[in-house]
């Protein structure tokens, strides 16, 4: 399993674009639609598409999926079922606030629920950010995506629309002991860090 980071929109947001040895690609999160970089790497190193796994709904995590499940009809677009409504309701997203325009979908999309699994990842629900905010484990490379859960001696606000201070200690708690410390997390804004680190740092923090 391989990654590349791809820092897009107005909050440098870090999607991240997943393959395997098949060439088969999953890009989590689309925060623009500006996507000349993902798609030059996709047909440089011949990827195909095969999902758009989305983190949670703010309109940086959501901004390029109009642009690219029309460059990619095939593909498959997942987000959390409880955040199925963020995608069509600009004031959840916040799109306005973050983009400077309302932004709204009204494609096809498949919800997803804690215990799938997609292109090898575990989907786990990490609910505080937002009420349906999901981080995504890989055990074989060992490997979390966890949006905007957890950053590098950060997380997440909770004081936006459906999110939940108790809610996100649970998250942190959660994914902080039951997964191994030597995890790699991949945030949506922040450098990688290990679960591990984080750990210590949410317990001085008392965030755990």
């Amino acid at each position: 399993m391989k990654i590349k980071t791809f820092p897009l929109g107005s909050y440098m947001t870090n999607c991240y674009l997943v393959w395997n040895e098949n060439n088969e690609a999953s890009l989590f999160d689309c925060s623009d639609s500006k996507l000349q970089g993902i798609l030059s790497f996709i047909k440089e190193h011949n990827l195909e598409l095969k999902n758009v796994i989305l983190t949670h709904g703010h309109g940086d995590h959501i901004g390029g999926i109009n642009e690219i499940t029309k460059l990619f009809p095939n593909a498959t677009l997942y987000i959390g079922k409880e955040e199925e409504k963020f995608l069509s309701d600009a004031s959840l997203n916040l799109s306005y606030a973050i983009q400077g325009y309302d932004f709204i979908y009204t494609g096809k999309f498949t919800p997803i629920k804690e215990g799938d699994s997609i292109f090898g990842f575990e989907v786990i629900d990490t609910p505080g950010h937002t009420t349906g905010s999901k981080c995504f484990y890989n055990s074989d490379a060992r490997i979390m995506i966890s949006g905007d859960t957890l950053f590098r001696r950060s997380y997440g606000r909770f004081d936006l629309p459906t999110g939940n201070l108790s809610q996100l200690q649970k998250s942190l708690k959660k994914i902080c002991e039951n997964f191994p410390e030597d995890t790699i997390v991949y945030s949506a804004h922040s450098e990688p860090t290990t679960l591990g680190e984080e750990k210590r740092v949410l317990k001085s923090q008392g965030m755990i």
